[in-house]
């Protein structure tokens, strides 16, 4: 169990290293083409996570087509529309915004899931909201594209979970994590062509450095769950808003004022009691609904989340 636990931190700590390249490089290109070049190579290196038995083939082959269908549509614009609120906003309040996903799940799950949501896990949904209200203060600062945008992204997120949910155990490993991977890279070149300019050598290098903490950050985790099981390793995910402070301090200027600090701490907070709260249901004689793995950007997890 710990080291899984260890893994599943070093894996989101590369998420939000990764993450940070696509800030330095986003202004520069557009958001679709880092995201296509990020989950190019990730999409060829995708073999490493075959089992035996499993087939080049099983990309595309889905026991559950429409669900797959929408959760991989969900999570591959999850990744340009993250490169697009981390390019645009503060490194830590686009996070904060993004990790709004669980409260997003919660909702979803009410009216699509038709899940019975109780007045503690209501009020942390409650309490993220009002973290995010605190972080935008609109009325006070002028609403960027990037929020509306890094509010977008948290709810294309929440979908792929919901939709992670709906199809279970049903699908490979190799399925769920390649066909997004597959999904991203398609959608994200199709989408790029407009705007498509060719890299110069030092973007070429910033767009290789993505590419591989994708892959590492995946493998990573991956690795981690033969250690423990994944719905236990969500809560390491929430590590990613420290990094995003010191590495926005560190490498981009950036230092939330006290209010901005406190409404993502009110955001990271909430998250982290709704995803204990969902340990403990899980436990109940009643146990509920299977659980998609906790990473939805890639893990099939947004960050590019």
């Amino acid at each position: 169990m710990v080291k899984g636990i260890i893994l599943a931190f070093l894996a989101f700590a590369v998420f939000a290293w990764g993450d940070a390249v696509v800030k330095a490089i986003g202004h520069d290109l557009d958001p679709f083409e880092v995201t296509f070049f990020g989950y190019l190579i990730p999409l060829l290196l995708s073999p490493a996570f075959m089992k035996p038995g499993d087939r080049l083939t099983d990309l595309v082959r889905w026991r559950s087509p429409w669900l797959m269908a929408l959760r991989v549509f969900f999570i591959s614009i999850t990744t340009p529309l993250s490169v697009m609120a981390f390019t645009s906003l503060p490194f830590a309040e686009a996070f904060a915004l993004l990790f709004l996903m669980p409260s997003l799940v919660t909702v979803l799950s009410i009216f699509v899931l038709k899940e019975t949501v109780r007045w503690r896990r209501g009020l942390a949904v409650c309490a993220a909201f009002i973290g995010v209200l605190i972080i935008v203060r609109p009325g006070f600062r002028e609403i960027l594209p990037g929020h509306v945008i890094a509010i977008a992204a948290a709810l294309c997120s929440a979908g792929g979970v919901i939709m992670g949910r709906m199809i279970g155990t049903t699908e490979k490993r190799y399925t769920l994590i390649g066909s997004v991977f597959l999904g991203t890279a398609v959608i994200a070149g199709i989408l790029m062509i407009p705007g498509f300019t060719w890299p110069a050598p030092p973007q070429w290098g910033l767009l290789l450095a993505f590419a591989a903490t994708a892959f590492v950050a995946q493998a990573l985790f991956v690795i981690a769950t033969t250690y423990a099981p994944a719905d236990r390793l969500g809560a390491a995910q929430y590590s990613q808003i420290l990094w995003a402070l010191l590495i926005g301090a560190l490498f981009f200027d950036e230092w939330p004022d006290t209010v901005a600090l406190a409404g993502i701490v009110i955001v990271v907070a909430a998250g982290l009691f709704i995803f204990a709260r969902e340990q403990t249901l899980k436990k109940a004689p009643e146990a509920p609904s299977p659980a998609a793995s906790p990473q939805e950007r890639t893990a099939v997890g947004q960050n590019s989340f």
